[in-house]
């Protein structure tokens, strides 16, 4: 199976930040006025100027067409996230995107899970908001963070009348644990679900294990880049090939791939 959902060509753009918000210690998340953006595909990702650093790959937590704004939820962990913390409404970032390949939207004959954990959840934010209003049913959605302070946007899937479970790493909201137990449960009650997953990538290994035999089972990577356009090759990961096991350029052959592409050592 092989994710075609991708958007056009990618673009250097100017966005102006027109909204900031601390979801969570530490994290950031800014609201951008870019009509180019905002056409993005849940699952897509821009890649951020940071002051004279290396550009920042960060995916879309939020995508208003009529509006035209885009947003992006990122954790502090160096010198270029936290530059882009300090950057306050008003000023203008150097954006190149929207880029990669995105989700493919649900069948609406089946049910379908939305699995995040820590900053893998905002893209699947921007995927729910965009797909539930087309299909029958909003998505059950199982979402993992290290303590209950650090969880995100939960109140916002509920919002779309999400069912949401929630697990922590301590047990201080939710279920204690990882998200692998609620999911095997749900995939369990629901043969025909189709997955939808972004976080680490040990979790992303552990959806995949737990998911093993179910199609329609989707995967957004957390990878480190270079280029962002698929010239450096180092966001490359393990993958399922033809004729044995080949590389994949997460950056543009992802950074969702199905399930069964992937190898997780």
């Amino acid at each position: 199976m092989v994710n075609k959902e991708v958007g056009g060509l990618a673009e250097m753009v100017r966005g102006r930040v027109v909204k900031r918000h601390e979801p969570a210690p530490g994290h950031v998340e800014l609201w951008i006025h870019s009509p180019v953006l905002a056409k993005a595909i849940p699952g897509q990702f821009v890649h951020v100027a940071t002051g004279g650093m290396l550009r920042r790959p960060i995916s879309f937590s939020r995508l208003d067409h009529s509006a035209g704004t885009a947003a992006i939820l990122f954790q502090i962990v160096g010198d270029g996230t936290r530059w882009l913390a300090s950057v306050q409404e008003g000023v203008e970032l150097d954006l190149m995107g929207p880029l990669g390949r995105g989700f493919a939207m649900p069948d609406p004959r089946h049910p379908w899970c939305l699995v995040g954990g820590g900053v893998g959840i905002p893209p699947l934010l921007a995927a729910a908001t965009a797909w539930t209003p087309f299909l029958n049913e909003p998505p059950t959605v199982v979402l993992g963070a290290r303590e209950s302070a650090l969880l995100l946007l939960e109140e916002e899937f509920r919002a779309l009348g999400a069912a949401v479970e929630v697990t922590t790493d301590d047990g201080s909201q939710g279920q204690r644990g990882t998200v692998v137990g609620p999911l095997a449960h749900w995939l369990a009650k629901h043969p025909t679900g189709q997955v939808y997953a972004c976080g680490p990538t040990p979790m992303l290994g552990a959806v995949a294990r737990a998911s093993q035999g179910q199609s329609n089972v989707w995967l957004a990577l957390e990878q480190r880049m270079g280029c962002g356009v698929g010239a450096c090759l180092a966001c490359v990961v393990l993958a399922n090939g033809q004729n044995g096991p080949v590389y994949r350029r997460v950056c543009t052959d992802g950074p969702v791939f199905a399930a069964e592409e992937l190898i997780f050592e």
